[in-house]
């Protein structure tokens, strides 16, 4: 679950209890992250909209809407910010979860 990285109170609160603490956070490529998102709720509410609808403010002009979830979650820039407030970014190791999948050892 990605809720640990985009919970805007979570660094302050891992910050508080330890300070020194070392992240790992693995990230995926946003447009499959999302379409991973959209499967997963999809296979619990079959009635939710198509993907496109989603995702798209325009599909025409490929405005994407940034208000939905599954692609806030992706937006990783974001949500660091408020983790480099309360640790340096030579405490945060990114992993590729990709990589992760089709080579552990290398990552």
């Amino acid at each position: 679950t990605p809720s640990y990285f985009v919970t805007k109170e979570a660094p302050a609160r891992i910050s508080s209890m330890a300070k020194g603490t070392k992240l790992i956070v693995v990230v995926r490529d946003p447009v499959t992250r999302a379409i991973s998102d959209y499967t997963q709720t999809l296979s619990k509410k079959p009635d939710i909209p198509t993907f496109e609808s989603l995702t798209f403010k325009n599909r025409t002009t490929g405005l994407i809407d940034t208000s939905w979830s599954a692609i806030q979650i992706g937006i990783y820039a974001k949500h660091l910010e408020n983790w480099l407030l309360y640790f340096p970014i030579g405490q945060i190791l990114f992993v590729s979860g990709e990589r992760l999948i089709s080579d552990p050892a290398g990552e």
